[in-house]
């Protein structure tokens, strides 16, 4: 497992097994400023591997604005897919069932994100071990 970024809400990491990008709300995010950072952070991270799989842990994101969420729309998303140069991206959101705020932001940006490349869809998970077998099934770079 390699580390690319770690602050007070949020941590970065690579996890090898799995051969996937994990972007992991550790507490609520503060603004959207910081928002944006972390998943700038996110973007440069991704583009130093080789892996089209990436999981958003959002269960403790907290509402995130529509300015963020159309920031990964526009920015994020489409910067993953030009570095996989058409590869499939793989993409999975894991959330808290019961956390309504974070799954509204969830699905907008689910609900977007199919506007960002043809056949690109955005998995949702609230069970650990779904979310792995996902990840497993699908191929790895």
């Amino acid at each position: 497992m390699k580390e690319f970024f770690k602050n007070s809400f949020a941590r970065i990491y690579h996890d090898d097994a799995l051969d996937t990008l994990f972007l992991e709300y550790t507490n609520r995010v503060p603004n959207d400023e910081q928002f944006i950072q972390v998943n700038q952070a996110v973007l440069d991270a991704f583009v130093k591997l080789k892996t089209q799989k990436f999981v958003a842990d959002i269960r403790k994101m907290g509402i995130i604005s529509l300015s963020s969420q159309n920031w990964v729309v526009n920015n994020l998303l489409p910067g993953m897919l030009k570095h996989l140069k058409g590869k499939k991206l793989y993409h999975a959101q894991f959330l808290d069932a019961s956390e309504i705020m974070a799954k509204v932001s969830a699905g907008n940006i689910k609900n977007k994100s199919q506007q960002v490349a043809e056949d690109f869809e955005v998995k949702q998970f609230s069970k650990e071990d779904e979310l792995k077998n996902y990840l497993r099934s699908v191929p790895s770079a």
